[in-house]
């Protein structure tokens, strides 16, 4: 597909690669509209060259797969407050690619960049964690 029509999808929320790329990740547009290249690890700002914007070989690809497996609630850092963290399982292709711990503030950022598999994460969670999940997304 052309890059025309790649940012319309790109603008719906999909993650988009080029068959041309040696590189592995994907580019989405963040909540601010920028586009970020995802290597499957962590976004970094993606500025197209102009043989992106001519080129006609972009292909729409499936965001990595987060499940979350653990919610950590943590309220002795500091007094009176509640420190809320998400244990994160990263799948790319069928292949757990690594872990990570996020803090609740970035996990709406981050599932920006990929999909986070709430049916997944609610074998893991209680229900009371599963929405906290859910609200922590939409903010």
């Amino acid at each position: 597909m052309n890059f025309l029509f790649a940012a319309r999808l790109l603008d719906e929320g999909h993650a988009l690669t080029r068959k041309s790329w040696t590189d592995e990740g994907y580019i989405f547009k963040d909540e601010k509209g920028r586009l970020q290249f995802f290597d499957h690890n962590e976004p970094n700002v993606y500025q197209p060259t102009v043989e992106d914007t001519l080129a006609d070989d972009w292909n729409e690809v499936a965001k990595d797969r987060w499940t979350i497996v653990s919610v950590a609630h943590d309220a002795e850092l500091v007094k009176d407050k509640l420190f809320i963290s998400y244990h994160i399982c990263s799948n790319h292709n069928g292949l757990v690619t690594n872990n990570h711990q996020i803090d609740q503030a970035e996990l709406s950022t981050w599932s920006k960049c990929v999909d986070v598999d709430l049916i997944q994460t609610a074998a893991h969670l209680n229900e009371q964690d599963v929405n906290q999940v859910k609200n922590a997304i939409s903010a």
